[in-house]
């Protein structure tokens, strides 16, 4: 996950994506799969308020953005 940040975040942009994508496949393990993502997600953009790159007003959209609001956006759920 932290090379997909690096290389596909750094080159798209998080508001190019739909944040984290799910299947029902295993439908038990959807919750810690997106815990994973969004403590992932979370660390990738406090690193970039360490490096000076974003402040932490943006970095709190930009969490937000990515655990919940581009996955509602791009699937039209309201």
């Amino acid at each position: 996950m932290n090379r997909y940040f690096d290389r596909v975040m750094e080159t798209a942009g998080i508001y190019n994506t739909a944040g984290f994508n799910d299947d029902t496949r295993a439908f038990l393990s959807i919750p810690a799969r997106h815990d994973l993502w969004r403590r992932t997600a979370a660390n990738w953009i406090a690193g970039l308020v360490v490096r000076g790159i974003v402040d932490t007003e943006d970095a709190r959209e930009m969490i937000l953005d990515l655990g919940y609001r581009l996955a509602r956006k791009a699937y039209n759920l309201g």
